[in-house]
């Protein structure tokens, strides 16, 4: 495995979520460290493309992946994951300020 300027971009990415969760929760509470747990799985994308991507076989209920995975494809997923929770954590946010803001000034 070689570092890569995606895998660093991703880890930044992923240690600025984090910095932004522990600073909305108060510190680092179950929700906060949830959140943190999610990151694994974009990042194990990311970072491990290639091995990942080269899995085959038996995969339950009957399934089987016969060929391999190009790993530009497993490493767009990683970063599609990774975009999705930072957009689903900006929107929960919007939410709250906007219910603030209303219950503050409800007229």
């Amino acid at each position: 495995m070689h570092i890569t300027i995606g895998n660093i971009l991703g880890l930044l990415v992923a240690l600025a979520y984090v910095a932004t969760i522990i600073a909305t929760q108060g510190g680092i509470t179950e929700s906060a460290f949830k959140g943190c747990v999610v990151l694994l799985l974009p990042l194990a994308l990311i970072w491990f493309p290639d091995e990942l991507g080269s899995f085959t076989g038996y995969v339950g209920r009957g399934g089987n992946i016969n060929t391999p995975t190009p790993p530009i494809l497993v490493s767009t997923m990683g970063w599609m994951l990774l975009a999705r929770l930072i957009h689903e954590q900006g929107k929960s946010r919007a939410k709250c300020r906007c219910a603030v803001l209303f219950m503050n000034n409800p007229g």
